[in-house]
């Protein structure tokens, strides 16, 4: 029975890798639910029958797609699932779970931006961002809310232009929310199938930490913002802005962990721990802001004395 259902299984994520990527153009049915489907198939796949075949059937999936579509599928495709291949490596040779979660996710990241790259380059049309605008703005007259700011003293051409300045920041922005929703996807993938293959290989989320060098991309995206603030640099100040705020986000699971570690520990007395409990829903932002710069320098400082995987 057992024999039988490992054979149905490679059967069906097998299938899954061919028919997905058609399927997902064909359909418009591309998102998390797929992307997560497509991960699962390409770690079972490389992990049972190996990592060239998983990559000679990954290949034939993307392959059919863009016969069938031409080169607009590549809009519509999610190139995620080719990072599934790295980490199927990262385990295979023994990797330190830290360093082949960390090199398999940042390739998620990066190919995870290639569909959004068109989008970034050219920007949103002006005939588009007049009837996003148009489209809010009678929301706002509908509501009420257009006639409560104009008494507060801002007016009608002040709110489009305020409202166009902030299409264009969503814009610049948009590769980071794509990049960090991989990465919610392929950590979902990584962390499942690490329970559920190696249940004996699980890290308490107290003690989850990136490689120490991790932290480089924090200080590649503070210097890029910087240098192209400096001279006006778009592309550059635009890169720096994504990194920091995919590293704001990171450095937040990161200090939670951290923050974890602390109320766990039996050195620091329960009052004091209720205190810090407490102070954090008090002063929340304030709290958060702590978190996030906790979680970016323990990569370098290593505040929980955790010991360095080579």
């Amino acid at each position: 029975m057992f024999l039988r259902d490992e054979v149905a299984i490679s059967y069906v994520v097998g299938a899954i890798l061919l028919t997905f990527p058609w399927l997902g153009v064909a359909w418009g049915t591309w998102g998390f639910f797929w992307t997560v489907l497509m991960l699962f198939a390409v770690f079972l796949v490389g992990l049972r029958r190996g990592l060239l075949v998983a990559s000679a059937v990954l290949l034939i999936g993307y392959a059919a797609p863009l016969i069938g579509f031409g080169t607009t599928a590549l809009n519509q495709l999610s190139f995620v699932p080719w990072a599934g291949l790295l980490g199927v490596f990262g385990w295979q040779r023994q990797w330190p779970i830290r360093v082949a979660f960390f090199w398999s996710a940042a390739l998620a990241a990066i190919l995870s931006i290639i569909p959004t790259l068109s989008i970034v380059a050219q920007g949103i049309d002006a005939k588009s961002v007049t009837e996003i605008i148009n489209s809010v703005i009678q929301q706002y007259e509908a509501s009420g809310l257009l006639t409560a700011m104009q008494q507060q003293g801002i007016s009608e051409p002040q709110l489009r232009q305020l409202m166009q300045q902030l299409i264009q920041y969503y814009v610049m922005i948009l590769p980071s929310f794509v990049v960090l929703g991989a990465l919610i996807e392929y950590s979902f993938v990584f962390y499942f199938l690490r329970r559920w293959l190696r249940p004996d290989g699980r890290i308490p989320f107290a003690r989850w930490r990136l490689p120490w060098y991790a932290v480089w991309g924090a200080v590649l995206g503070l210097a890029f913002y910087l240098l192209g603030d400096q001279f006006s640099w778009a592309v550059l100040r635009g890169l720096g802005i994504n990194l920091m705020v995919i590293y704001g986000a990171l450095a937040l699971v990161l200090g939670m962990a951290v923050y974890l570690h602390l109320l766990q520990s039996p050195r620091i007395p329960r009052f004091l721990k209720w205190i810090l409990i407490i102070s954090s829903f008090i002063y929340f932002f304030f709290s958060i802001s702590s978190i996030i710069l906790f979680g970016l320098f323990d990569l370098v400082f290593n505040f929980r004395r955790l010991p360095e995987e080579s």
